[in-house]
């Protein structure tokens, strides 16, 4: 995905070959490009937004009149999947990288290769010129991050460090700096001039299983395979505590709608209840039998969990003791949901089916039948009226919440559907899968609006305003996006 230097047009692409192109301000779909026989695996633009480059698994790079879709040239040399590409500041020249393992520069007026600056250091997983256009640096799957003069091709620097592949890198504003994320779950900054590494932030050390922002937006709680619960300040985006204490990973983490406790359930059958203001557990509840996978609030501040032991139980957090057991499913439960109205939960079961209970009373409601394989997880939208269930046959089905009736199927991700998220406004559903793609979908016309590929994301969230998404993915990094400018 990438927006046009002037912030007017999103442009997206992927496994399907196309380029879809967006208005920003008016959130229309413009037209759509088939540019490539494969998959699409990076987009620049030209810095004056007049031309769009494609980079494709096909070993080709395409070039693209953003105006009206016509294609400009086609720039061949690579002989492997064409994986990061990136204009110069002054668009004259443009730089690929490939799973060849090497990168190239073009000419962007003669379409002709201009020279080759480096084979055999694993796949160019991204590319980066400074702002300046004096530097291009590469990163790969070497685990190095590399500086090159932009001009002559000469090797300045080698960022030694990194413990894993390198995924993104990122000039500072004065070019003097650069910042470099990777599989190792650090982002460490650097020197641009003598190579010297500045300083190394550290997130997660596994996956990032779950996500939740506070009620009023200020703190994002963020739990791991690697058995923490962390607290990241949203102004600085630095963690600011980490809480232990849970002995396996970490499943699921809920605040309070008052946003004074937050609660984190772990495969280690426990629920830990955290002070927001001591930061310091206040109660261990542990009645499950098995992994407590997913926690819900209602309005009025009871917790439901779930469990692999196929129960839900709800809890009253104040006084830390077990209200209500439900029992119906018959197998392991993945997910629970409260309606907005705090009346009807909803879950997500092993046993290929999501179900309605009386919040209030615990009695069991409807079986939602229609998934053929198990149901990941579930979510009411805004008003209540509707429930989206997906699952691990590829699909999202949505519900009418107060009949049961199924009445929409969403069709397009090509593996398990592992999470579904409203937006606030109800109008938008996302969807995330083990195929690497974040799908948003209409609910006014149930089709499919923008497809962004990234790797195995496994939590969303929005944030109170509605204004920033929050994901959780595989690879330990916890990405924020700007809402307005997805859609």
């Amino acid at each position: 995905m990438e927006v046009s230097p002037d912030g007017t047009t999103l442009a997206a692409a992927g496994w399907d070959k196309k380029i879809r192109f967006w208005n920003i301000n008016t959130r229309r779909h413009l037209f759509n490009i088939t540019a490539h026989e494969q998959a699409i695996y990076d987009l620049t633009f030209s810095p004056d937004g007049k031309s769009i480059a494609s980079a494709s698994r096909d070993k080709t790079i395409r070039l693209w009149d953003t105006d009206n879709g016509r294609h400009i040239t086609t720039l061949t040399g690579h002989t492997d999947a064409v994986t990061a590409i990136q204009y110069a500041p002054n668009g004259e020249l443009l730089v690929s990288g490939s799973t060849d393992e090497s990168v190239c520069l073009w000419n962007v007026q003669s379409g002709k290769m201009k020279n080759t600056l480096v084979e055999g250091i694993g796949t160019i997983e991204k590319l980066d010129f400074s702002p300046d256009g004096r530097i291009l640096a590469t990163s790969s799957s070497d685990n190095v991050v590399r500086l090159w003069n932009a001009e002559s091709g000469n090797e300045l620097q080698t960022l030694v460090g990194h413990k894993d592949t390198v995924f993104s890198i990122s000039f500072a504003p004065d070019s003097k700096t650069i910042a470099s994320a990777s599989g190792d779950h650090t982002i460490r900054f650097w020197n641009t001039t003598n190579g010297i590494e500045k300083t190394t932030i550290y997130g997660h050390a596994e996956w990032t299983s779950s996500v939740a922002f506070s009620p009023d937006g200020s703190l994002l709680a963020s739990g791991s395979d690697d058995e923490t619960v962390r607290l990241w300040d949203l102004k600085t985006n630095r963690v600011t505590t980490k809480l232990e204490g849970h002995e396996y990973i970490v499943e699921a983490v809920a605040f309070s709608p008052d946003g004074t406790t937050l609660a984190s359930a772990s495969g280690d059958e426990r629920i830990f209840l955290w002070d927001i203001n001591t930061e310091n557990h206040q109660a261990i509840l542990q009645e499950h039998a098995s992994s407590v996978n997913s926690l819900a609030f209602s309005p009025n501040n009871i917790l439901a969990s779930d469990s692999s032991d196929g129960t839900i139980r709800l809890w009253d957090i104040h006084s830390a003791s077990e209200l209500i057991v439900m029992k119906g499913h018959h197998d392991a439960i993945h997910q629970v949901a409260f309606s907005p109205n705090g009346r009807l939960i909803a879950s997500a079961g092993r046993d290929n089916t999501a179900r309605l209970w009386n919040a209030n009373s615990g009695h069991h409601i409807a079986a939602l039948i229609g998934h053929t394989e198990v149901v990941k997880a579930v979510e009411f939208s805004p008003d209540g009226h509707t429930l989206a269930s997906s699952s691990a046959d590829n699909s999202v089905r949505l519900w009418d919440s107060n009949t049961g009736q199924h009445f929409a199927t969403l069709e397009g991700h090509t593996d398990s559907v592992e999470t579904v998220t409203f937006s606030p406004d109800g109008q938008t559903l996302i969807s995330s899968s083990d195929d690497d793609t974040l799908r948003l979908w209409d609910i006014v016309t149930n089709r499919e609006r923008v497809v962004i590929d990234y790797h195995r994301i496994y939590t969303v969230a929005f944030s109170p305003d509605g204004r920033t998404l929050a994901t959780g993915s595989a690879d330990g990094t916890i990405l924020l996006w700007n809402w307005d400018a997805i859609l």
